[in-house]
């Protein structure tokens, strides 16, 4: 979930629609990099007229110009050949802009792109292919912005340092990997004190190292705009598990849930609690079949593991009921929206959602997972009511606006 509207962004809407779902704007500025080692709190940095790069102040224009030539930019057209020119159609949204660049990555390097358990492209996390199976790595990053992911001056730079090392570590729990070192990459405001920056490093570092993640490196850049921070984790596989993937959900599945949804933009979207050790023990169930980790809110990220693996979902009133959060409950009485829609939609719960065989739901219940509902082979989501009846739902949350 991305949470401030009053940055271009625009509200979310009720999670049963009749039209498409709404996406907000974020616009971005790309940079030349410097090293941690030769970085200058505080540098000056100005945009170059025309131009899409931030010039270094005394940098000749020439040289940011050149540096153009060394970015990857995305021109978000379509072609049925790939050879030749584009197209009038671009793809419009996250997912559609994240499908063509998996559609040509597939054609450029097909062997990086589905990894040694033939994955596909758009995972939470990408495992490389190895001659040591037991050496795979797998990895995961995550950029989080100023005044979409967080608000430096409300959050304090140290749960910013946080909050971006611990959803990445959602990421590796959710394809039930082990964390073993991360990288982080700073975009700093020209005007940050070095203090804060130590700060943010310091949240960063603590939460990595409460899981075995330490921080091994990284990159510094600054500019005219607000903080950027990402963060980047490899994981390896445990003993006697497996990667969990989004598409390997079954007809007849039941989907669950490892904890309560909604509400988070009260608070806890600052402090994730990456679910390492359930998801290293999920792996390990021959019968968990699909997983993934609520970011974006449940009903698009269970869209995403349907997308996946070519089924739908039927969710259950009744038992959805169970896994209202509290904070879900506060939301809707100040905002008059129903506690379900906030625990649909809301997001940054970073809770796990998985798909199992019927036989392995009570070793699941066990471990602290609430079904919510079944798989099924009709494309779509649905809701079944308290009294029975079913109908449509509109997969829909937080989706980056591209195109």
């Amino acid at each position: 979930m991305k949470l401030y509207p009053d940055r271009g962004s625009i509200p979310r809407t009720p999670p049963v629609r009749e039209d498409g779902p709404t996406i907000r704007d974020k616009r971005t500025i790309r940079q030349p990099a410097c090293s941690f080692r030769n970085h200058q709190f505080g540098q000056t940095a100005r945009p170059s007229t025309g131009d899409s790069v931030i010039q270094p102040a005394g940098q000749a224009g020439r040289t940011a110009r050149r540096r153009r030539s060394r970015q990857w930019v995305w021109h978000m057209t379509r072609t049925d050949d790939p050879n030749g020119p584009p197209t009038a159609s671009a793809p419009v949204g996250e997912r559609a802009l994240v499908q063509a660049i998996g559609a040509m990555l597939a054609q450029l390097a097909p062997t990086a792109v589905t990894g040694s358990q033939a994955l596909a492209f758009g995972d939470d996390m990408a495992p490389l292919p190895s001659g040591d199976s037991a050496s795979i790595l797998a990895w995961t990053t995550d950029v989080l912005m100023e005044g979409v992911d967080f608000r430096t001056l409300e959050a304090g730079w140290e749960a910013v340092g946080r909050k971006a090392m611990l959803v990445n570590l959602s990421d590796c729990a959710a394809m039930g990997g082990r964390p073993v070192g991360s990288l982080l990459a700073l975009t700093l405001p020209r005007t940050a004190a070095g203090s804060d920056v130590l700060k943010l490093v310091r949240g960063a570092a603590e939460a990595g190292a409460a899981h075995g993640c330490p921080i091994v490196g990284g990159d510094t850049n600054s500019w005219e705009g607000g903080l950027v921070v990402a963060v980047t984790v490899a994981a390896r596989q445990e003993a006697g598990g497996r990667w969990l993937a989004r598409s390997a959900a079954k007809n007849g599945d039941r989907v669950l849930v490892s904890g309560p949804l909604g509400g988070s933009i009260l608070g806890r979207h600052l402090e994730p609690r990456p679910r390492i050790e359930l998801g290293v023990a999920l792996s390990r169930l021959d019968g968990v079949h699909a997983a993934i980790d609520i970011s974006d809110g449940l009903l698009i990220d269970l869209d995403r593991i349907c997308e996946s693996s070519g089924c739908g979902a039927i969710l259950d009133e009744r038992e959805l009921q169970a896994v209202i959060h509290a904070d879900a409950q506060r939301l809707s009485r100040s905002d008059g929206r129903p506690a379900l829609d906030h625990a649909l939609a809301d997001g940054e719960d970073f809770e796990l959602l998985v798909t199992a065989d019927t036989a392995e739901v009570s070793r699941l219940v066990e471990l602290g997972m609430q079904p919510i509902g079944v798989m099924q082979p009709e494309r779509g989501l649905f809701l079944r009511g308290a009294g029975g009846g079913v109908r449509g739902l509109q997969a829909h949350g937080w989706e980056h606006p591209c195109g």
